[in-house]
């Protein structure tokens, strides 16, 4: 969900990659809710430069997000992969992901990080949710987003998330706002940050009790968080917004989050020591999320976001923001 301006600097070709250089051997896994998952993957040859992690039970496969505007990448537990999304008029960088199991649907945050990156103050991007079938990777819709927002100074459409009733919920990090898109394809402005936090809306997940919980953080030039915080959000009202309390002494913020099956919520932070998401924790609340504090902490890889299995495993993908061209990237099961 996430890296600084600083971190994505490196992107000069926004094409990096085509379909020629994927492999398309497949591992046969069997097809139970029960599949022992390895504790690492490593895609190798490969300069996806990944930001979003997706499960997918379906396949017992992982979906991988590409900065460098490659397409979504279909990874097996042995490592091999293939292009999984098809059908884009035009390339672009890709973050947050998100499945809807309910309507055969991958959701997409996708954003113009050429633009963003080419130092030209009349260019500053534009966000998209590009959805596809999740069976057969097609992109079905290619929805323009930054439209909405026209006098913002940029745009970095960041992560997603979908309610029960199908409506997508999209956080812009750089125009500071969230969008929505309901299942007609009619888009909004869901929500403009002013909870006094200065940093942008990043990632966040949908509750089952009927709200957004959506963190907003401001990186350094260092690459270390330096305004952040959780915002809950109803979806009935979002004007209504609260920021969470947490104590500040356990928490720094969340680079990419999810909220679990019990619903809790586990997310990527920046131990304030070096750049990038370098611990794992989890967040508990026992009041509906107007408050909440932190019961697990993992040291970690550098690494964007987490994704959860059924089985309630925690996967991140390890990330080097130092190279965003190496070919070389790990999957990892990371437990508390």
């Amino acid at each position: 969900m996430k890296k600084s301006f600083i971190q994505l600097a490196v992107i000069s070709a926004i094409s990096i990659l085509t379909t020629a250089c994927y492999t398309t051997d497949t591992l046969k896994v069997e097809k139970s809710s029960a599949l022992e998952l390895p504790s690492s993957v490593t895609i190798k040859g490969i300069a996806l430069n990944p930001e979003g992690i997706e499960y997918n039970k379906n396949k017992h496969t992982f979906l991988l997000s590409s900065l460098n505007a490659a397409p979504v990448v279909q990874v097996n537990l042995d490592g091999t992969y293939k292009a999984f999304t098809s059908g884009e008029a035009f390339p672009m960088s890709t973050a947050g992901l998100q499945i809807d199991y309910k309507r055969d649907r991958l959701l997409v945050a996708a954003f113009n990080g050429l633009e963003l990156m080419d130092n030209k103050p009349q260019t500053k991007g534009a966000s998209h949710l590009r959805i596809y079938n999740l069976t057969t990777g097609v992109l079905e819709q290619d929805i323009d987003l930054s439209s909405l927002a026209p006098k913002a100074n940029a745009y970095f459409a960041n992560d997603v998330a979908v309610d029960n009733e199908g409506n997508v919920y999209i956080s812009d990090w750089y125009a500071n706002l969230i969008y929505k898109v309901d299942l007609s394809g009619k888009k909004s402005i869901f929500w403009k940050n002013n909870s006094g936090i200065e940093g942008g809306p990043n990632g966040l997940d949908f509750h089952a009790n009927g709200h957004l919980l959506v963190s907003l953080i401001k990186v350094s030039n260092k690459g270390l968080y330096t305004d952040y915080g959780l915002v809950k959000i109803p979806l009935n009202d979002p004007k209504s917004a609260i920021n969470v309390k947490i104590p500040k002494s356990a928490f720094s913020g969340f680079d990419g989050m999810v909220i679990t099956q019990n619903g809790d919520v586990v997310g990527v932070t920046n131990s304030q020591k070096s750049p990038g998401g370098n611990m794992l924790i989890s967040l508990y609340s026992k009041d509906n999320w107007n408050s909440a504090n932190v019961v697990n902490t993992k040291d970690i890889t550098a690494s964007t976001t987490v994704a959860i299995t059924p089985q309630n495993e925690n996967f991140v993908i390890n990330q080097d923001f130092t190279d965003n061209f190496k070919k070389s990237w790990k999957i990892e099961k990371i437990k508390f």
